[in-house]
């Protein structure tokens, strides 16, 4: 690997060896031969997110190639508009950070689901019942914006046969305890007092319930992570590294390659792909979650990023 050491960190995709063990892991965990289309399209994603980090830059360079090779595995993508996956520097090494799309991805690859439909929310004043766990009347009155629950509908065959995961608000409030960034704060900066903001409470000082679009995304990504679906396996030949791939809210993560004018405090740390061997060079850190099973940007901090999931605070 003495030759990805070498490389520029922006053209270690572009090299033969990358681009072949990204076709080989994909075509061997994917039907339809589409590797080279795949890489094609996500080569461009992945060298924009290494040009637009210096702290990506100056990572590992096998730490950007584990991370390339196991998205492959995966069939993860790293185009920002599938919210699937994002390469974030840590402690000097790159790593995939899994969103709400890659869970959905993985029970889609392993046969567990035919597709995921868009949460819904249940607000106060609305008819909501549910029978034996299953959502079988939700009436939108638009009486209230208070949010009580939220829930979201699994197809899992083509027979339309269905499973529902319901959350009311406590759990909501139980995710949001376990947040690095549970609240929007009033900091000091070099500028002047500013707000460090919070999805978890849509921006607002006190407020207490979170942003609807990122509350969805929650929603999605824990229902897809209950315990109630199998671990995947991975395929014995392939090259895959299990420890490049961590868990974080986005919205509750910080970028290490932000430079905000105003906040001159450190970014804190943000809070994995079935457990398979890998080969003997670990150059990656393993990142535990424990709201995981097991299984296989440069903004202004009062500014919320595109990314309904992240915040830079």
């Amino acid at each position: 690997m003495q030759v990805i050491q070498e490389t520029n960190p922006a053209q270690i995709p572009e090299l033969d060896i990358v681009r072949k063990k990204y076709i080989e892991n994909y075509d061997a965990c994917h039907p339809g031969k589409n590797g080279e289309l795949m890489y094609h399209r996500n080569v461009v994603h992945f060298k924009q997110q290494i040009i637009g980090s210096q702290n990506l830059q100056q990572a590992d360079r096998f730490s950007l190639y584990a991370c390339f090779v196991t998205a492959a595995v995966n069939g993860y993508s790293f185009d920002p508009a599938d919210n699937e996956v994002y390469l974030i520097p840590r402690d000097g090494k790159a790593m995939l950070d899994r969103q709400a799309g890659a869970h959905v991805k993985r029970l889609i690859r392993t046969g567990q689901i035919r597709f995921a439909e868009q949460a819904k929310l249940v607000y106060e004043g609305d008819v909501f019942q549910v029978e034996n766990g299953r959502v079988i009347r939700h009436v939108e009155n638009y009486q209230t914006d208070k949010i009580i629950a939220g829930y979201v509908r699994f197809v899992i065959d083509e027979n339309g046969t269905d499973r529902y995961f319901v959350y009311r608000k406590s759990d909501f409030d139980s995710w949001r305890k376990k947040s690095p960034n549970p609240k929007t704060i009033e900091k000091e900066g070099k500028y002047g007092k500013y707000l460090s903001e919070s999805l978890w409470d849509n921006g607002i000082l006190g407020g207490t319930q979170a942003e609807p679009n990122f509350l969805r995304t929650k929603i999605i990504k824990h229902a897809a992570k209950e315990k109630c679906w199998a671990t995947g396996t991975t395929i014995i030949k392939i090259e895959h590294y299990a420890e490049v791939e961590f868990e974080s809210d986005r919205e509750d993560y910080k970028n290490p390659n932000d430079t905000d004018n105003n906040d001159t405090t450190p970014a804190p740390t943000p809070i994995q792909l079935p457990q398979t061997a890998a080969p003997s060079q670990q150059h990656v850190t393993t990142v535990k979650d424990d709201d995981f099973v097991p299984e296989n940007a440069q903004q202004a901090a009062t500014v919320v990023h595109d990314d309904d999931d992240f915040l830079n605070s």
